[in-house]
């Protein structure tokens, strides 16, 4: 996967010969032009491409059809079809209400800086408390499969 990722290059480049905005508009980008600001119709471009070796087609077809196969031979297994379905709802709405609340919370001025300083703060103490050291790595690791192993069964 991290060989796929950097296989890619982002160019940026400006909008050139495009006209600039509506001509009901122009009075309007001129003085955003003379503070430094850009209208919408001149922003940058973005090319995306991928280089040669970065994707091989027969493993993902391979992978995709072996999570078809274990999909479908969870789902038949599955005795209470109806149950699953609200589930998979409830968890569509939860993280979409979660998302819009997240938002809500991030436009007030002084809380989302400070969610972003206690998530930075937590990164670090993560990385120190887990990544930093081989013991501690094998311990985190440890954690996971007994975590893995007890919600798999």
């Amino acid at each position: 996967m991290a060989s796929a990722l950097s296989t890619v290059a982002i160019v940026a480049r400006p909008a050139v010969g495009r006209a600039c905005c509506a001509s009901s508009s122009r009075r309007v980008s001129r003085t955003t032009h003379s503070l430094g600001f850009r209208p919408a119709a001149a922003r940058r471009s973005v090319v995306v491409r991928a280089a040669d070796g970065g994707f091989d087609a027969e493993e993902f077809k391979s992978k995709a059809s072996s999570t078809a196969k274990d999909l479908k031979a969870a789902w038949e297994a599955t005795e209470e079809k109806p149950a699953a379905i609200a589930l998979a709802v409830a968890g569509f709405v939860a993280v979409w209400a979660s998302a819009g609340v997240v938002s809500a919370v991030d436009h007030l001025p002084v809380v989302g800086d400070l969610f972003e300083l206690i998530g930075l703060v937590v990164t670090g103490w993560f990385i120190y408390r887990y990544l930093l050291f081989g013991p501690d790595r094998a311990e985190l690791k440890d954690n996971i499969d007994s975590f893995l192993s007890k919600v798999a069964g």
